[in-house]
């Protein structure tokens, strides 16, 4: 019999039961009928999950047993990283990068995606995917190394350092938890998720929005110390790096990543976790120290227990990345994890982040997971609500503001205004800071003047807009008096009251740069 387990999904926000192997099993393959090979692909894919399941089901069945230790074949072992390989490769995140066309891809390897796309005259971005897919699933991992010359001729290079990186840089292990009240929350995109520190660059931005365009961070720079695979409530794979074994080789080398700026500094929230790399038995003694590797060595793991604290870090890496759905049986423990989730400041949107219009929907989500912690006592099902729609709803009614029409008349917009807003009070700042040290003497006051007035030419009309109100704000506290009091809503109110701002930006359709506006 099947049994029943929650499941909340995120997009709806509705909380109900769902059947275990609705909510765990392997998902379908993404079906594109506009490529011949897609149903090739599906069979080789095919092929490697059921190899995968045996595998799986062997562990498990072990485990539910209450046997903490078993061995795998390296065979199985290069099959279960490939199987997790390729359910992250198979996510949105990646199928989505090779949507579109070579003029739209934005990503840091974009150079040598042309360069790739050129040599094997390849003019549809969806068949880069689909073949790497292939060399992915039907190149076995061979114990000479032979199939490294495969994927380095067959896939794009970005891809195929990827994979490489993720089959040979990080030891597996399996864990439980320790308190029988403890389990792992599982997620849709489960087998995609790591833990490390992620960091974005928001000093050097890919657009900084002041030519009308939206503003735009680079890709983040990430380390990958742990990848998460919850195959149960009460058992989690995981690929933790090879920097975090033990021993002063490993340190040294993560410092030299470090110090090159190879990744970003910060240690792993799983540091402590007692895991260790499994005993292997080769079966083909070598003539020197070396051992000679073969397809049936053994290793011999042990499943690993984990306290609750663990528990709740393990719960809250999950609970940040996950985007469809989340799913568990014990509505004590998730309560707990959402809450650990919640109160943790790592897993915190920065406020300058949150500014980012990309970034909303990651607000929604944390909103909708906020959310959880109100129902999961409640009725089944649950009424539902969609966070972003009701973020879109709030965009409405701020398009609707009135005072707020010069400012998109300008090529201003709802979801922009925040950012809009932190820029004009930048540039706020900098020019009372200038104003207030650019000494007595007139014609230096006018010289600085006007080189300011040159500086702020080089942001877009919008900002500048709220810039202009935001300065009338402070002449009027400072025509008052009050430039050192807390700041109430009646000064603010100032911002509402029609300037020459307004006047320019409701003649801006008359005006000779009215097209620059529109690239926003």
């Amino acid at each position: 019999m099947d049994p029943y387990i929650k499941l909340y999904d995120l997009e709806s926000g509705v909380l109900d039961f769902c059947k275990v192997g609705r909510a765990y099993g392997i998902p379908d393959m993404y079906k594109d009928a506009d490529h011949e090979k897609v149903y090739h692909v599906e069979e080789l894919l095919s092929k490697l999950e059921s190899s995968v399941a045996s595998i799986y089901h062997r562990i498990k069945s072990g485990h539910e047993s209450r046997k903490y230790k078993f061995s795998i074949t390296r065979k199985e072992r290069n099959l279960l990283r490939k199987f997790l390989f390729v359910m992250r490769y198979r996510s949105h995140k990646f199928w989505s990068k090779y949507t579109g066309t070579i003029d739209n891809y934005k990503h840091n390897d974009r150079d040598l995606l042309i360069e790739f796309l050129q040599e094997r005259s390849i003019t549809d971005l969806r068949q880069v995917w689909l073949q790497n897919l292939e060399v992915i699933v039907k190149t076995e991992i061979d114990a000479d190394g032979e199939w490294l010359g495969t994927i380095g001729r067959e896939m794009f290079a970005g891809d195929a350092n990827m994979y490489v990186f993720h089959m040979s840089e990080s030891y597996m292990a399996f864990c439980e938890p320790e308190s029988p009240e403890d389990e792992f929350i599982i997620t849709d995109n489960g087998f995609g998720i790591f833990e490390g520190p992620v960091v974005y660059d928001t000093v050097n931005l890919k657009s900084t929005g002041a030519d009308g365009s939206r503003p735009q961070l680079k890709d983040p720079t990430y380390t990958e110390y742990h990848k998460l695979a919850p195959l149960s409530p009460r058992l989690i794979l995981i690929l933790r790096s090879n920097f975090l074994r033990d021993g002063p080789i490993w340190k040294r080398r993560l410092d030299f990543f470090r110090q090159w700026k190879v990744w970003p500094e910060g240690d792993s929230l799983l540091q402590d976790l007692p895991i260790k790399p499994a005993k292997t038995h080769y079966w083909l003694p070598g003539r020197t120290k070396k051992a000679v590797h073969t397809l049936e060595d053994e290793f011999f793991f042990e499943i690993y227990k984990v306290n609750t604290k663990e528990v709740q870090t393990i719960n809250t890496v999950m609970l940040q990345e996950a985007t469809g759905s989340i799913t568990w049986v014990s509505d004590e423990s998730v309560v707990r994890s959402l809450r650990a989730f919640l109160g943790n400041p790592s897993f915190m949107l920065s406020a300058y982040l949150s500014l980012v219009p990309d970034f909303v929907p990651l607000i929604a989500l944390r909103c909708q997971k906020e959310r959880l912690l109100s129902l999961w006592d409640k009725p089944y099902p649950s009424e539902g609500r969609r966070s972003i729609e009701e973020f879109e709803h709030t965009m409405e009614f701020l398009r609707q503001v009135r005072y707020l029409q010069s400012y998109y008349k300008l090529g201003g917009a709802p979801e922009l205004f925040l950012y809009d807003f932190h820029q004009g009070k930048l540039l706020t700042d900098f020019r009372s800071f200038i104003a207030d040290h650019c000494g007595p003497e007139l014609s230096w006051r006018n010289k600085v003047n006007r080189a300011t007035t040159k500086f702020m030419a080089a942001f877009h009309p919008r900002i500048v807009w709220v810039h202009v109100k935001l300065w009338r704000v402070l002449a009027n506290r400072v025509r008052l008096g009050l430039e050192l009091s807390p700041l109430t809503d009646s000064q603010v109110d100032v911002m509402r009251e029609p300037g020459p701002e307004d006047l320019v930006a409701n003649l801006v359709d008359f005006l000779p740069f009215h097209d620059c506006l529109e690239r926003s």
